[in-house]
């Protein structure tokens, strides 16, 4: 195998793992949304089937890039592309795993009141992060610095926005602060709502390693106005 081979194959298990990733997000969002436990039971099979494919792509990946370096010592362009990829592969993973947290908490209580009382807010934060790693991908796939940028800058009106709705989800409960009980499920919840905004930093870094691809910039440690 070549050098262009080995990154056309790098670039195309990068690709499989973003999907995988971005049908996990689906996923929990059908999670949240249906009512049906068999479906449940079909969804939480799924998840943790996908989970194991997306660490194995992540290991694989990180092997080939790095056997690709050495072995073929790319051109400035395909480094800075190749070092991308291993840095969004990352973020990736660390996305699918948030995934199997929020999944592992919902069903600790799926059936408690404060969860319904949330659901709406859990799937609009949901919808928001899948959007945001989306688009973060799509503007490495298409070279879109442009769009990379506007998923950077997305990041802090949803981290508001977060805060927002937990102050809602609070008053939402009406129930004595001094119940040990409520102060549990408030935890619980507040893990979930963590997590989903988690899953929009690594979007954001995502994001950051595709304006590097394209670019060379390294913004990681700058402004994100910039």
């Amino acid at each position: 195998m070549n050098r262009d081979l080995a990154i056309q194959k790098i670039e195309k298990d990068f690709e499989l793992m973003s999907n995988l990733v971005l049908e996990q997000m689906q996923l929990l969002d059908e999670l949240f949304r249906t009512e049906q436990k068999e479906r449940s039971e079909e969804i939480f099979k799924d998840l943790g089937k996908n989970e194991e494919k997306v660490d194995r792509y992540e290991t694989q990946l990180d092997d080939t890039i790095i056997r690709t370096i050495v072995l073929y010592q790319p051109v400035a362009g395909d480094l800075r592309r190749l070092f991308a990829i291993y840095h969004m592969t990352i973020n990736l993973e660390r996305v699918a795993d948030l995934v199997m947290v929020i999944t592992s908490t919902y069903t600790e209580f799926k059936d408690a009141e404060l969860l319904k009382e949330s659901r709406s807010a859990l799937l609009q934060m949901l919808k928001t992060t899948s959007a945001m790693v989306s688009r973060a991908l799509l503007s490495f796939m298409n070279s879109d610095q442009e769009l990379a940028t506007r998923t950077i800058h997305k990041e802090r009106a949803f981290d508001e926005f977060n805060k927002k709705v937990l102050k809602r989800t609070v008053k939402a409960a009406g129930l004595p602060k001094k119940s040990q009980a409520v102060l549990n499920k408030l935890l619980d919840m507040r893990s979930m709502f963590s997590s989903i905004e988690r899953i929009g930093d690594h979007a954001t870094n995502i994001a950051e390693s595709s304006i590097y691809a394209i670019s060379g910039s390294n913004i990681r440690h700058g402004s994100k106005n910039e």
